[in-house]
């Protein structure tokens, strides 16, 4: 089972590349942080799929407001 460290640091390394990484957290509303826009919605649903063979449709991804929820959506 994924862990929610190494969820994080994906989503550093791969997504929020310009948003320090102690900004990141399970409680991070992930759509108030500067970097985010449509781009960076596309870049994320391109991760998961690619990183965690998991198809996250748009709805999901405006529904999660945090990091723990994109985390549950990805351990569903």
């Amino acid at each position: 089972m994924l862990e929610m460290e190494s969820f994080i640091k994906g989503l550093s390394d791969n997504v929020f590349t310009d948003t320090p990484k102690e900004l990141l957290s399970s409680e991070t509303v992930y759509m108030e942080l500067e970097e985010w826009s449509s781009m960076t919605a596309f870049t994320m649903i391109s991760y998961f799929s690619n990183e965690y063979g998991k198809k996250l449709l748009l709805p999901e991804l405006l529904q999660a407001h945090t990091i723990e929820d994109l985390f549950k959506i990805v351990n569903k």
